[in-house]
């Protein structure tokens, strides 16, 4: 699979998170949950197999998890700070029918 980074610039004060479908599963949504808030927002992006989604999300930190498109179930959660003007590419890899799906992060500083 190949997946270009899209360097397109990042408006202060956010982040860009891009999640890349390269798992062994159905479509994955990624609900990214702010921590050390009162009042957390959650944020939610999608791909199908192959394939990339994008959002924009305040710089913050975020408690991101990962389930098949329409389930409930948890397959890959861990924390990642999105300092400002910072793009995430979250790589999904591993197989949904074991349980393996993990995360792979490279976060680039500095996009403007």
């Amino acid at each position: 699979m190949l997946f270009t980074d899209g360097l397109e610039k990042v408006t202060a004060g956010d982040a860009r998170f891009v999640l890349s479908h390269a798992a062994d599963a159905s479509g994955l949504q990624a609900t990214l949950t702010q921590v050390g808030v009162t009042k957390p927002k959650k944020f939610t992006v999608t791909a199908d197999p192959g394939k990339e989604g994008t959002i924009a999300i305040p710089a913050d930190t975020y408690l991101v998890q990962v389930v098949l498109t329409g389930s409930a179930t948890v397959l890959a959660s861990e924390t990642i700070n999105m300092a400002d003007q910072s793009v995430s590419f979250t790589y999904a890899t591993g197989e949904a029918a074991n349980n393996s799906v993990g995360l792979v992060n490279k976060t680039l500083q500095l996009v403007f």
